[in-house]
């Protein structure tokens, strides 16, 4: 019954998409990193329904810019579904609070790109959503804009956040004495 829901689920998303090339890959993308995406969404939520329905937006959310996510499984896709799953939970989260100016006590459900050094230690100290943003930027190639679109944000916001987290990447650094 489950694996029956699973396949109606990746049905609903691959009926609009036009392009036959795209659903293979999103199909693909499902089937690889759904678990991953329900295990993101449900550490922060810690429901099973209301992670279900973040996944379910997460996957919206993608299939809307299919063009711009890379081939086959692989860390660049893995971080963006990932940040997408993440976001999502979080807004679901805070969207079901009573005080919708509650913070959620972001923790990091995964790692930044396994590059060592300075800059790993320091990205992983960043604040997940300054960490999202640089990540999507400078490792994934995103622009702003499509950044944007898979936030939920105005390309306005996501370069002030992209502005504020290389300032704190740079501060973080310095306060290491390492050059940034």
């Amino acid at each position: 019954e489950q694996r029956d829901r699973r396949e109606a689920g990746v049905l609903i998303y691959l009926q609009a998409m036009e392009e036959p090339g795209d659903r293979a890959r999103f199909q693909e993308m499902y089937l690889a990193y759904r678990g991953l995406m329900y295990h993101v969404a449900y550490a922060i939520l810690k429901n099973r329904q209301d992670a279900e329905d973040a996944v379910h937006q997460s996957f919206v959310k993608l299939a809307e810019h299919m063009a711009t996510i890379p081939d086959g499984p692989c860390p660049r896709t893995r971080n963006l579904v990932v940040t997408v799953a993440e976001r999502k939970a979080i807004d679901l989260y805070r969207s079901r609070q009573r005080h919708p100016e509650t913070e959620l006590d972001e923790q990091t459900v995964w790692s930044a790109p396994p590059e060592g050094g300075g800059l790993a230690d320091a990205m992983a100290s960043l604040p997940p959503r300054y960490r999202e943003v640089l990540l999507l930027k400078y490792y994934n190639g995103y622009s702003a804009r499509e950044i944007a679109g898979f936030l939920s944000a105005t390309p306005d916001a996501v370069t002030q956040t992209l502005h504020r987290a290389r300032k704190k990447l740079a501060e973080i650094l310095d306060e290491r004495g390492e050059t940034p």
